[in-house]
Protein backbone atom coordinates (compact mmCIF):
# COMPACT_ATOMS: atom_id res chain seq x y z
CA UNK A 1 0.00 0.00 0.00
CA UNK A 2 0.96 3.30 -0.86
CA UNK A 3 0.28 6.24 1.00
CA UNK A 4 1.45 10.05 0.07
CA UNK A 5 0.12 12.43 2.51
CA UNK A 6 1.15 16.13 2.14
CA UNK A 7 0.92 18.12 5.25
CA UNK A 8 1.67 21.68 6.59
CA UNK A 9 4.23 21.55 9.44
CA UNK A 10 2.11 24.27 11.72
CA UNK A 11 -0.86 21.43 10.57
CA UNK A 12 -2.50 19.48 13.38
CA UNK A 13 0.11 15.95 14.03
CA UNK A 14 -0.86 14.07 11.33
CA UNK A 15 -1.03 10.58 11.87
CA UNK A 16 -0.61 7.39 9.50
CA UNK A 17 -3.11 4.29 10.14
CA UNK A 18 -3.80 1.02 8.74
CA UNK A 19 -6.72 -0.36 10.93
CA UNK A 20 -7.06 -3.33 8.46
CA UNK A 21 -3.77 -4.63 9.22
CA UNK A 22 -3.38 -3.13 12.47
CA UNK A 23 -0.74 -1.47 11.97
CA UNK A 24 0.80 1.07 14.73
CA UNK A 25 0.37 4.83 13.44
CA UNK A 26 3.58 6.95 12.69
CA UNK A 27 4.09 10.45 12.85
CA UNK A 28 4.57 12.39 9.78
CA UNK A 29 8.45 13.01 10.35
CA UNK A 30 9.68 16.69 10.52
CA UNK A 31 13.49 15.54 10.14
CA UNK A 32 13.04 14.79 6.57
CA UNK A 33 14.16 17.87 4.10
CA UNK A 34 14.32 18.15 0.43
CA UNK A 35 17.42 18.85 -1.67
CA UNK A 36 16.18 20.66 -4.52
CA UNK A 37 17.33 19.69 -8.19
CA UNK A 38 18.94 22.29 -10.25
CA UNK A 39 16.53 23.88 -12.43
CA UNK A 40 18.26 22.58 -15.73
CA UNK A 41 18.11 19.07 -14.93
CA UNK A 42 15.36 16.89 -16.28
CA UNK A 43 13.82 15.60 -13.43
CA UNK A 44 10.89 15.54 -11.61
CA UNK A 45 12.25 16.86 -8.20
CA UNK A 46 15.55 16.74 -6.29
CA UNK A 47 16.17 13.74 -3.06
CA UNK A 48 16.18 13.84 0.57
CA UNK A 49 18.21 13.89 3.51
CA UNK A 50 17.50 13.32 7.11
CA UNK A 51 18.22 15.78 9.99
CA UNK A 52 19.81 13.31 12.48
CA UNK A 53 20.84 16.47 15.53
CA UNK A 54 19.55 19.55 16.97
CA UNK A 55 23.06 21.14 15.82
CA UNK A 56 21.58 20.96 12.06
CA UNK A 57 23.47 17.54 11.21
CA UNK A 58 22.33 16.16 8.31
CA UNK A 59 23.37 13.06 6.20
CA UNK A 60 21.94 11.58 2.71
CA UNK A 61 23.57 10.14 -0.63
CA UNK A 62 25.30 11.44 -3.20
CA UNK A 63 22.20 10.50 -5.76
CA UNK A 64 20.23 12.74 -3.83
CA UNK A 65 22.67 15.93 -4.17
CA UNK A 66 21.31 18.61 -7.59
CA UNK A 67 24.39 18.32 -10.21
CA UNK A 68 26.03 21.45 -9.27
CA UNK A 69 26.87 19.70 -6.12
CA UNK A 70 27.43 16.30 -7.36
CA UNK A 71 31.32 16.10 -6.48
CA UNK A 72 31.14 19.09 -3.94
CA UNK A 73 33.49 19.17 -1.69
CA UNK A 74 34.04 20.14 2.34
CA UNK A 75 32.64 23.74 2.81
CA UNK A 76 30.25 23.88 -0.08
CA UNK A 77 26.66 25.25 0.49
CA UNK A 78 23.81 23.27 -0.89
CA UNK A 79 19.95 24.49 -0.76
CA UNK A 80 17.66 22.52 1.46
CA UNK A 81 13.86 22.48 2.13
CA UNK A 82 12.60 22.04 5.27
CA UNK A 83 8.53 21.13 6.27
CA UNK A 84 6.22 23.76 5.68
CA UNK A 85 8.30 25.44 3.25
CA UNK A 86 11.00 27.13 4.51
CA UNK A 87 14.55 27.22 2.88
CA UNK A 88 18.06 26.86 4.41
CA UNK A 89 21.81 27.00 3.41
CA UNK A 90 23.62 23.27 4.33
CA UNK A 91 26.87 23.07 4.64
CA UNK A 92 29.12 19.93 3.81
CA UNK A 93 31.24 18.65 6.36
CA UNK A 94 32.35 15.03 4.75
CA UNK A 95 31.83 12.79 2.14
CA UNK A 96 31.74 8.94 2.67
CA UNK A 97 34.41 6.54 0.88
CA UNK A 98 32.19 3.36 0.59
CA UNK A 99 28.42 4.49 1.34
CA UNK A 100 28.09 7.32 -0.96
CA UNK A 101 27.39 9.02 2.35
CA UNK A 102 27.46 12.93 2.55
CA UNK A 103 27.48 14.77 6.24
CA UNK A 104 25.82 18.29 5.89
CA UNK A 105 25.58 21.00 8.55
CA UNK A 106 22.04 23.50 8.54
CA UNK A 107 23.39 26.21 10.49
CA UNK A 108 19.78 27.98 11.86
CA UNK A 109 17.92 24.76 11.94
CA UNK A 110 14.45 26.13 13.68
CA UNK A 111 13.49 24.71 17.12
CA UNK A 112 10.68 22.90 15.18
CA UNK A 113 11.87 20.64 13.12
CA UNK A 114 12.63 17.26 15.76
CA UNK A 115 16.01 15.03 14.78
CA UNK A 116 15.61 11.25 13.90
CA UNK A 117 16.83 8.75 16.64
CA UNK A 118 18.95 6.03 14.62
CA UNK A 119 17.63 2.67 14.74
CA UNK A 120 19.53 -0.82 14.98
CA UNK A 121 19.97 -1.70 11.42
CA UNK A 122 22.04 -4.31 12.32
CA UNK A 123 19.76 -6.32 13.55
CA UNK A 124 16.93 -5.64 10.57
CA UNK A 125 15.89 -8.99 8.79
CA UNK A 126 13.43 -9.75 6.35
CA UNK A 127 9.99 -9.47 7.17
CA UNK A 128 10.05 -6.62 9.46
CA UNK A 129 7.51 -3.94 8.99
CA UNK A 130 9.25 -0.21 7.46
CA UNK A 131 8.01 2.91 6.40
CA UNK A 132 9.74 5.48 4.04
CA UNK A 133 9.39 9.18 3.92
CA UNK A 134 10.76 11.19 1.38
CA UNK A 135 9.94 14.25 -1.30
CA UNK A 136 8.27 12.01 -3.54
CA UNK A 137 7.71 13.58 -6.68
CA UNK A 138 8.41 16.89 -4.56
CA UNK A 139 5.92 16.17 -1.82
CA UNK A 140 8.19 18.57 0.28
CA UNK A 141 9.45 21.27 -1.92
CA UNK A 142 5.84 21.62 -2.83
CA UNK A 143 3.47 20.59 -0.20
CA UNK A 144 5.60 20.67 3.26
CA UNK A 145 5.68 17.38 4.31
CA UNK A 146 7.52 14.17 3.24
CA UNK A 147 5.47 11.60 1.73
CA UNK A 148 5.21 8.19 3.55
CA UNK A 149 5.05 4.74 2.01
CA UNK A 150 4.79 1.75 4.22
CA UNK A 151 6.29 -1.49 3.29
CA UNK A 152 8.22 -3.95 4.49
CA UNK A 153 12.03 -5.47 4.13
CA UNK A 154 11.68 -7.76 1.18
CA UNK A 155 15.51 -8.86 1.42
CA UNK A 156 18.73 -8.36 2.56
CA UNK A 157 21.84 -8.74 0.19
CA UNK A 158 25.02 -7.35 -1.53
CA UNK A 159 24.92 -5.74 -5.07
CA UNK A 160 27.99 -6.83 -6.69
CA UNK A 161 30.99 -4.01 -7.03
CA UNK A 162 30.45 -4.87 -11.39
CA UNK A 163 26.89 -4.19 -11.64
CA UNK A 164 26.11 -2.02 -14.46
CA UNK A 165 25.00 1.37 -13.26
CA UNK A 166 20.86 1.61 -12.73
CA UNK A 167 19.49 4.33 -15.01
CA UNK A 168 16.11 6.08 -15.18
CA UNK A 169 15.08 8.49 -17.00
CA UNK A 170 16.90 9.92 -20.18
CA UNK A 171 19.62 7.56 -19.22
CA UNK A 172 20.32 9.81 -16.12
CA UNK A 173 22.00 7.25 -13.64
CA UNK A 174 20.59 7.47 -10.39
CA UNK A 175 23.47 5.37 -8.28
CA UNK A 176 26.63 4.36 -7.68
CA UNK A 177 26.44 2.45 -4.88
CA UNK A 178 27.26 -0.94 -4.67
CA UNK A 179 27.30 -2.68 -1.74
CA UNK A 180 25.39 -4.03 1.39
CA UNK A 181 21.36 -3.17 1.31
CA UNK A 182 18.01 -4.11 2.52
CA UNK A 183 15.32 -4.62 -0.49
CA UNK A 184 12.35 -2.76 0.55
CA UNK A 185 8.68 -3.28 -1.29
CA UNK A 186 7.54 -0.01 0.02
CA UNK A 187 7.23 2.45 -2.74
CA UNK A 188 10.32 4.65 -4.13
CA UNK A 189 10.20 7.08 -6.43
CA UNK A 190 12.10 10.50 -7.99
CA UNK A 191 12.25 12.19 -4.57
CA UNK A 192 12.96 9.59 -2.53
CA UNK A 193 16.84 8.95 -2.69
CA UNK A 194 18.51 10.01 0.40
CA UNK A 195 15.36 9.90 2.33
CA UNK A 196 14.43 7.78 5.63
CA UNK A 197 13.68 4.41 5.68
CA UNK A 198 12.19 4.12 9.24
CA UNK A 199 11.20 0.92 11.50
CA UNK A 200 7.62 0.66 12.99
CA UNK A 201 8.60 3.13 15.89
CA UNK A 202 9.78 5.69 13.45
CA UNK A 203 13.62 5.37 13.67
CA UNK A 204 15.71 5.67 11.16
CA UNK A 205 17.33 2.43 9.65
CA UNK A 206 18.76 3.31 6.44
CA UNK A 207 18.56 5.89 3.34
CA UNK A 208 16.76 5.25 0.66
CA UNK A 209 18.72 4.41 -2.64
CA UNK A 210 17.58 4.40 -6.05
CA UNK A 211 20.23 1.91 -6.92
CA UNK A 212 18.42 -1.85 -7.67
CA UNK A 213 20.02 -5.93 -8.22
CA UNK A 214 19.18 -6.55 -11.73
CA UNK A 215 17.13 -9.32 -11.34
CA UNK A 216 15.09 -8.03 -8.44
CA UNK A 217 14.48 -4.15 -9.49
CA UNK A 218 12.67 -3.16 -6.26
CA UNK A 219 14.07 0.01 -3.85
CA UNK A 220 16.80 -0.21 -1.56
CA UNK A 221 18.12 0.99 1.36
CA UNK A 222 21.55 1.49 2.58
CA UNK A 223 21.41 0.32 6.47
CA UNK A 224 22.16 3.70 8.84
CA UNK A 225 25.15 1.89 10.44
CA UNK A 226 27.42 1.68 7.52
CA UNK A 227 26.48 5.14 6.88
CA UNK A 228 27.64 6.15 10.43
CA UNK A 229 30.41 4.23 10.27
CA UNK A 230 31.69 5.34 6.57
CA UNK A 231 30.99 9.30 7.89
CA UNK A 232 32.59 8.57 11.41
CA UNK A 233 29.70 9.66 13.13
CA UNK A 234 28.42 8.41 16.91
CA UNK A 235 25.55 8.65 17.92
CA UNK A 236 23.09 6.69 20.53
CA UNK A 237 21.30 3.78 18.67
CA UNK A 238 17.42 3.49 19.96
CA UNK A 239 17.05 -0.46 20.10
CA UNK A 240 13.51 -1.54 20.75
CA UNK A 241 11.47 -4.58 19.23
CA UNK A 242 10.07 -3.65 16.22
CA UNK A 243 6.12 -3.60 16.25
CA UNK A 244 4.71 -7.16 15.06
CA UNK A 245 1.81 -6.58 12.13
CA UNK A 246 0.66 -10.04 12.85
CA UNK A 247 -1.07 -10.59 9.04
CA UNK A 248 2.52 -9.62 7.57
CA UNK A 249 4.50 -11.59 10.55
CA UNK A 250 2.66 -15.02 9.66
CA UNK A 251 3.45 -14.73 6.10
CA UNK A 252 6.65 -14.34 6.61
CA UNK A 253 7.01 -17.27 9.26
CA UNK A 254 5.39 -19.18 6.80
CA UNK A 255 7.91 -18.35 4.26
CA UNK A 256 10.78 -18.66 6.03
CA UNK A 257 9.52 -22.67 6.60
CA UNK A 258 9.15 -23.00 2.96
CA UNK A 259 12.37 -21.11 2.02
CA UNK A 260 14.89 -24.53 2.11
CA UNK A 261 12.76 -25.92 -0.61
CA UNK A 262 13.63 -23.47 -3.00
CA UNK A 263 16.90 -23.40 -4.80
CA UNK A 264 19.04 -21.43 -7.17
CA UNK A 265 19.54 -22.95 -10.55
CA UNK A 266 22.22 -21.76 -13.21
CA UNK A 267 20.74 -22.35 -17.29
CA UNK A 268 23.14 -22.43 -19.91
CA UNK A 269 21.84 -20.43 -22.72
CA UNK A 270 23.03 -21.53 -25.81
CA UNK A 271 21.77 -18.44 -27.89
CA UNK A 272 22.28 -15.88 -25.12
CA UNK A 273 19.63 -13.85 -23.51
CA UNK A 274 16.49 -14.32 -24.95
CA UNK A 275 15.10 -10.56 -25.17
CA UNK A 276 12.79 -9.16 -28.22
CA UNK A 277 14.64 -7.01 -30.77
CA UNK A 278 15.62 -3.98 -28.38
CA UNK A 279 15.03 -0.15 -28.51
CA UNK A 280 17.79 1.37 -29.75
CA UNK A 281 19.59 3.49 -27.47
CA UNK A 282 18.56 7.16 -28.21
CA UNK A 283 21.07 10.28 -28.29
CA UNK A 284 21.42 12.13 -25.26
CA UNK A 285 19.67 14.98 -23.84
CA UNK A 286 21.49 17.76 -23.96
CA UNK A 287 21.15 21.68 -23.82
CA UNK A 288 20.90 22.72 -27.08
CA UNK A 289 18.63 20.22 -28.43
CA UNK A 290 15.43 21.96 -29.25
CA UNK A 291 11.77 21.76 -27.87
CA UNK A 292 10.06 19.59 -30.03
CA UNK A 293 13.33 17.28 -30.73
CA UNK A 294 13.78 17.04 -26.50
CA UNK A 295 10.30 16.18 -26.78
CA UNK A 296 10.69 13.39 -29.00
CA UNK A 297 13.95 12.11 -27.81
CA UNK A 298 12.31 11.84 -24.11
CA UNK A 299 9.66 9.68 -25.56
CA UNK A 300 12.18 7.96 -26.80
CA UNK A 301 13.93 7.45 -23.49
CA UNK A 302 10.99 6.89 -21.98
CA UNK A 303 10.75 3.15 -24.31
CA UNK A 304 13.96 2.76 -24.28
CA UNK A 305 14.13 3.00 -20.20
CA UNK A 306 10.88 0.56 -19.85
CA UNK A 307 12.34 -2.06 -22.17
CA UNK A 308 15.43 -2.19 -20.33
CA UNK A 309 13.79 -2.30 -17.08
CA UNK A 310 11.96 -5.52 -18.65
CA UNK A 311 14.73 -7.31 -20.08
CA UNK A 312 16.10 -10.49 -18.92
CA UNK A 313 19.26 -10.72 -16.95
CA UNK A 314 21.49 -13.42 -16.89
CA UNK A 315 21.52 -14.04 -13.23
CA UNK A 316 20.60 -17.49 -11.37
CA UNK A 317 16.97 -18.07 -11.48
CA UNK A 318 14.45 -19.73 -8.24
CA UNK A 319 12.85 -23.06 -8.77
CA UNK A 320 10.95 -25.29 -6.45
CA UNK A 321 12.29 -28.70 -5.50
CA UNK A 322 9.44 -30.96 -5.74
CA UNK A 323 11.47 -34.13 -5.32
CA UNK A 324 14.74 -34.46 -3.55
CA UNK A 325 15.74 -37.81 -4.04
CA UNK A 326 14.63 -37.97 -7.52
CA UNK A 327 16.18 -34.72 -8.23
CA UNK A 328 13.66 -33.35 -9.45
CA UNK A 329 12.92 -29.24 -9.42
CA UNK A 330 10.03 -27.26 -11.31
CA UNK A 331 10.23 -23.54 -11.89
CA UNK A 332 8.49 -21.23 -14.71
CA UNK A 333 9.31 -22.27 -18.39
CA UNK A 334 9.82 -18.25 -19.35
CA UNK A 335 13.02 -19.24 -17.67
CA UNK A 336 14.16 -21.00 -20.51
CA UNK A 337 14.97 -18.17 -22.56
CA UNK A 338 18.31 -18.17 -25.32
CA UNK A 339 16.72 -22.20 -26.06
CA UNK A 340 18.02 -23.16 -22.28
CA UNK A 341 17.89 -26.89 -22.30
CA UNK A 342 20.83 -27.45 -19.30
CA UNK A 343 22.18 -25.79 -16.14
CA UNK A 344 23.21 -26.06 -12.89
CA UNK A 345 21.75 -26.17 -9.50
CA UNK A 346 23.51 -24.25 -7.06
CA UNK A 347 24.49 -25.37 -3.57
CA UNK A 348 26.39 -24.63 -0.74
CA UNK A 349 28.54 -27.96 -1.25
CA UNK A 350 28.74 -27.35 -4.54
CA UNK A 351 26.60 -27.56 -7.82
CA UNK A 352 24.59 -29.68 -9.15
CA UNK A 353 24.17 -30.11 -13.44
CA UNK A 354 20.63 -30.72 -14.27
CA UNK A 355 18.76 -31.18 -17.75
CA UNK A 356 14.91 -30.13 -18.73
CA UNK A 357 12.82 -33.43 -18.35
CA UNK A 358 9.59 -31.81 -19.97
CA UNK A 359 7.46 -28.34 -20.19
CA UNK A 360 4.15 -27.38 -19.83
CA UNK A 361 4.11 -24.26 -21.95
CA UNK A 362 -0.04 -23.39 -21.21
CA UNK A 363 0.85 -23.19 -17.71
CA UNK A 364 4.71 -21.51 -17.77
CA UNK A 365 6.07 -24.51 -16.11
CA UNK A 366 9.33 -26.60 -16.88
CA UNK A 367 10.52 -29.91 -14.78
CA UNK A 368 14.02 -29.86 -14.43
CA UNK A 369 16.10 -33.10 -13.31
CA UNK A 370 19.28 -33.11 -11.48
CA UNK A 371 21.90 -35.74 -12.07
CA UNK A 372 22.04 -36.99 -8.60
CA UNK A 373 19.25 -36.46 -5.27
CA UNK A 374 19.39 -33.03 -4.21
CA UNK A 375 20.49 -32.77 -0.34
CA UNK A 376 17.77 -30.40 0.26
CA UNK A 377 14.27 -29.80 2.27
CA UNK A 378 11.33 -30.22 -0.60
CA UNK A 379 8.18 -28.42 -1.22
CA UNK A 380 4.80 -29.99 -0.22
CA UNK A 381 2.02 -28.16 -2.30
CA UNK A 382 -1.65 -27.72 -0.99
CA UNK A 383 -3.92 -30.51 -2.45
CA UNK A 384 -6.71 -27.66 -2.43
CA UNK A 385 -5.67 -24.19 -1.73
CA UNK A 386 -9.27 -22.85 -1.86
CA UNK A 387 -7.77 -18.75 -2.44
CA UNK A 388 -10.18 -16.06 -1.91
CA UNK A 389 -9.98 -12.51 -3.28
CA UNK A 390 -8.05 -11.16 0.05
CA UNK A 391 -6.35 -13.78 1.42
CA UNK A 392 -2.73 -12.46 2.41
CA UNK A 393 -0.25 -14.13 0.39
CA UNK A 394 4.05 -13.75 0.26
CA UNK A 395 6.12 -14.82 -2.91
CA UNK A 396 9.49 -16.37 -1.88
CA UNK A 397 12.60 -16.19 -4.38
CA UNK A 398 15.88 -17.52 -3.18
CA UNK A 399 19.03 -14.74 -3.50
CA UNK A 400 22.53 -15.11 -4.53
CA UNK A 401 25.03 -17.42 -2.74
CA UNK A 402 24.18 -16.79 0.73
CA UNK A 403 21.63 -18.93 1.42
CA UNK A 404 19.05 -16.10 2.05
CA UNK A 405 15.37 -15.82 0.50
CA UNK A 406 13.40 -12.97 -0.43
CA UNK A 407 9.24 -12.22 0.26
CA UNK A 408 7.42 -10.00 -0.76
CA UNK A 409 3.88 -9.73 0.49
CA UNK A 410 0.47 -8.60 -1.03
CA UNK A 411 -3.19 -10.28 -1.05
CA UNK A 412 -4.84 -12.57 -3.95
CA UNK A 413 -6.15 -9.82 -6.73
CA UNK A 414 -8.60 -12.38 -8.23
CA UNK A 415 -8.84 -16.34 -8.95
CA UNK A 416 -10.24 -16.42 -12.17
CA UNK A 417 -7.30 -14.92 -14.90
CA UNK A 418 -7.51 -16.45 -18.20
CA UNK A 419 -5.04 -15.65 -21.11
CA UNK A 420 -5.94 -17.86 -23.70
CA UNK A 421 -9.41 -19.84 -24.99
CA UNK A 422 -8.20 -22.87 -23.39
CA UNK A 423 -8.79 -24.04 -19.48
CA UNK A 424 -5.57 -23.12 -18.36
CA UNK A 425 -6.54 -20.57 -15.45
CA UNK A 426 -4.22 -18.11 -13.16
CA UNK A 427 -4.62 -16.61 -10.30
CA UNK A 428 -3.15 -13.07 -9.26
CA UNK A 429 -1.53 -11.01 -6.82
CA UNK A 430 -0.50 -7.75 -6.11
CA UNK A 431 2.75 -8.44 -4.09
CA UNK A 432 5.79 -7.21 -5.87
CA UNK A 433 7.02 -9.84 -8.41
CA UNK A 434 10.54 -9.73 -10.23
CA UNK A 435 12.89 -12.45 -12.15
CA UNK A 436 14.04 -12.86 -8.81
CA UNK A 437 11.13 -14.24 -7.56
CA UNK A 438 9.87 -16.03 -11.29
CA UNK A 439 9.35 -19.54 -10.15
CA UNK A 440 9.39 -19.11 -6.59
CA UNK A 441 6.68 -20.68 -4.34
CA UNK A 442 3.37 -18.49 -3.08
CA UNK A 443 2.35 -19.45 -0.05
CA UNK A 444 -0.06 -18.52 2.53
CA UNK A 445 -0.25 -17.74 6.37
CA UNK A 446 -0.78 -21.12 7.46
CA UNK A 447 2.23 -22.15 5.63
CA UNK A 448 0.66 -24.18 2.67
CA UNK A 449 2.54 -23.65 -0.96
CA UNK A 450 -0.94 -22.53 -2.73
CA UNK A 451 0.72 -21.90 -5.94
CA UNK A 452 4.15 -20.77 -8.08
CA UNK A 453 4.71 -17.56 -9.92
CA UNK A 454 4.62 -17.49 -13.62
CA UNK A 455 4.35 -15.50 -17.02
CA UNK A 456 6.94 -12.36 -16.03
CA UNK A 457 9.28 -11.48 -19.01
CA UNK A 458 9.53 -8.75 -21.55
CA UNK A 459 6.44 -9.66 -24.07
CA UNK A 460 3.79 -9.17 -20.80
CA UNK A 461 1.49 -6.63 -20.86
CA UNK A 462 2.56 -5.72 -16.83
CA UNK A 463 5.85 -5.01 -15.82
CA UNK A 464 8.01 -5.80 -12.82
CA UNK A 465 6.73 -5.20 -9.82
CA UNK A 466 3.94 -3.56 -10.86
CA UNK A 467 1.31 -4.79 -8.70
CA UNK A 468 0.34 -7.19 -11.31
CA UNK A 469 1.83 -11.09 -11.35
CA UNK A 470 0.12 -14.37 -11.66
CA UNK A 471 0.68 -17.66 -10.53
CA UNK A 472 -0.50 -21.14 -11.10
CA UNK A 473 -2.26 -22.69 -8.09
CA UNK A 474 -0.61 -25.38 -6.38
CA UNK A 475 -3.93 -28.17 -7.34
CA UNK A 476 -3.40 -27.18 -10.75
CA UNK A 477 0.31 -27.98 -10.63
CA UNK A 478 -0.44 -31.04 -9.06
CA UNK A 479 -2.31 -32.07 -11.59
CA UNK A 480 0.29 -31.59 -14.08
CA UNK A 481 2.92 -32.63 -12.37
CA UNK A 482 2.47 -36.49 -13.27
CA UNK A 483 3.18 -35.74 -17.59
CA UNK A 484 5.28 -34.05 -16.33
CA UNK A 485 7.82 -36.18 -14.64
CA UNK A 486 6.76 -39.11 -17.05
CA UNK A 487 8.94 -36.62 -19.90
CA UNK A 488 5.97 -35.96 -21.62
CA UNK A 489 5.63 -31.78 -22.83
CA UNK A 490 2.49 -30.37 -23.59
CA UNK A 491 2.93 -27.60 -26.04
CA UNK A 492 -0.58 -26.47 -26.69
CA UNK A 493 -3.83 -26.96 -24.28
CA UNK A 494 -6.90 -28.15 -25.74
CA UNK A 495 -9.42 -24.94 -27.14
CA UNK A 496 -12.29 -24.40 -25.10
CA UNK A 497 -14.84 -22.96 -27.11
CA UNK A 498 -18.19 -23.38 -29.34
CA UNK A 499 -16.87 -25.39 -31.92
CA UNK A 500 -16.90 -23.24 -35.34
CA UNK A 501 -14.35 -21.84 -37.72
CA UNK A 502 -15.35 -18.20 -38.64
CA UNK A 503 -14.66 -15.96 -41.49
CA UNK A 504 -14.40 -12.19 -41.41
CA UNK A 505 -15.35 -9.74 -44.27
CA UNK A 506 -14.78 -6.17 -43.58
CA UNK A 507 -17.92 -4.48 -42.36
CA UNK A 508 -19.89 -7.63 -41.30
CA UNK A 509 -20.77 -10.18 -39.22
CA UNK A 510 -18.68 -13.27 -39.30
CA UNK A 511 -20.25 -16.06 -41.16
CA UNK A 512 -19.66 -20.04 -39.66
CA UNK A 513 -17.48 -21.80 -42.28
CA UNK A 514 -17.57 -25.02 -40.67
CA UNK A 515 -18.55 -26.40 -37.44
CA UNK A 516 -16.11 -29.34 -35.75
CA UNK A 517 -17.91 -32.65 -35.15
CA UNK A 518 -18.67 -33.68 -31.12
CA UNK A 519 -18.63 -29.88 -30.02
CA UNK A 520 -21.34 -27.64 -28.47
CA UNK A 521 -21.76 -25.91 -31.60
CA UNK A 522 -22.43 -29.11 -33.59
CA UNK A 523 -24.95 -30.62 -31.05
CA UNK A 524 -26.46 -27.51 -30.48
CA UNK A 525 -27.58 -27.46 -34.58
CA UNK A 526 -25.20 -24.83 -35.93
CA UNK A 527 -24.51 -25.01 -39.48
CA UNK A 528 -21.71 -23.40 -42.42
CA UNK A 529 -23.11 -20.44 -43.66
CA UNK A 530 -25.05 -18.86 -40.28
CA UNK A 531 -24.54 -15.80 -39.42
CA UNK A 532 -22.57 -15.27 -35.51
CA UNK A 533 -24.49 -12.48 -34.06
CA UNK A 534 -23.75 -12.75 -30.32
CA UNK A 535 -21.76 -14.93 -28.36
CA UNK A 536 -23.50 -14.08 -24.45
CA UNK A 537 -24.47 -11.09 -25.12
CA UNK A 538 -21.52 -9.75 -26.88
CA UNK A 539 -21.48 -8.71 -30.10
CA UNK A 540 -18.81 -10.38 -32.71
CA UNK A 541 -17.16 -6.93 -33.57
CA UNK A 542 -13.92 -9.41 -34.50
CA UNK A 543 -12.26 -12.87 -33.50
CA UNK A 544 -10.86 -10.80 -30.18
CA UNK A 545 -14.50 -9.82 -29.12
CA UNK A 546 -15.82 -13.61 -29.62
CA UNK A 547 -12.28 -14.77 -27.98
CA UNK A 548 -13.19 -12.88 -25.06
CA UNK A 549 -16.60 -13.86 -24.68
CA UNK A 550 -15.82 -17.28 -24.78
CA UNK A 551 -12.52 -17.25 -22.36
CA UNK A 552 -14.59 -16.07 -19.13
CA UNK A 553 -16.10 -19.23 -19.22
CA UNK A 554 -14.94 -23.01 -18.64
CA UNK A 555 -15.55 -26.09 -20.13
CA UNK A 556 -19.68 -27.43 -19.57
CA UNK A 557 -20.46 -23.91 -19.37
CA UNK A 558 -23.60 -23.24 -21.27
CA UNK A 559 -24.28 -19.86 -23.50
CA UNK A 560 -27.13 -18.01 -25.45
CA UNK A 561 -26.24 -17.44 -28.93
CA UNK A 562 -27.50 -15.43 -31.63
CA UNK A 563 -27.47 -16.48 -34.89
CA UNK A 564 -28.82 -15.53 -38.35
CA UNK A 565 -30.00 -17.69 -40.68
CA UNK A 566 -31.74 -17.27 -43.93
CA UNK A 567 -32.96 -13.92 -42.83
CA UNK A 568 -34.24 -15.00 -39.36
CA UNK A 569 -32.61 -14.69 -35.96
CA UNK A 570 -32.43 -18.02 -33.86
CA UNK A 571 -31.18 -17.79 -30.63
CA UNK A 572 -29.50 -21.35 -29.21
CA UNK A 573 -27.90 -22.68 -25.88
CA UNK A 574 -24.72 -23.92 -26.38
CA UNK A 575 -22.21 -26.18 -24.49
CA UNK A 576 -18.80 -24.71 -24.13
CA UNK A 577 -16.48 -27.95 -24.46
CA UNK A 578 -12.97 -28.61 -24.75
CA UNK A 579 -11.92 -29.82 -28.46
CA UNK A 580 -8.07 -30.34 -29.79
CA UNK A 581 -5.76 -32.57 -29.01
CA UNK A 582 -3.36 -31.42 -26.52
CA UNK A 583 0.08 -31.14 -27.83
Amino acid sequence: MILALPARLFAPALMIVLSACAMQALDVPSGVVALPADRAQEVPCGGAAVVLGADGLVVTLAEALPDSAAKAGEGHQITVVLPGGQRRQATVLKRGTTTTAVALRISDLPAGITPVRLGDSAMAKVGDNLWTAGNSFGALEEDGAAAMSRGIISGSYTIPADSPTVRGRGGRGLSEYRGEVLEIDAAVNDGNQGGAALDGHGNLIGLVSLGTARSRRLGTVVPIHLVMKDLALDLPVVRSAVPVDSRTQALVRAAANVAPGLVLVYLERSNGLGNPQSVPRPPRLVEEVPKHERERLQRWWDAYYHQQQMFYTDQAVTALVVDAKKGLLLTAATHLHGDSQRGEVLLPSGSIPCTVLATNLPLDLVLLKAERPLPTAQITFAASPQLAVGQGVALIGRHVGDNGFTCTTGVVSTTTRRMAQNDAVFAQTDAMANYGSLGGAVVDSLGAVVGMLVLLGPEADWGLNSGVALFVDSATIARALPRLSDGTSTKRAPIVGLGVQLKYLKGSRPTITGVTKGTGAADAGMQAGDILLKVDGFDTVSHQAVSRALIRHRAGNKIDVIIERAGKELTLAVEIRAFGDEM
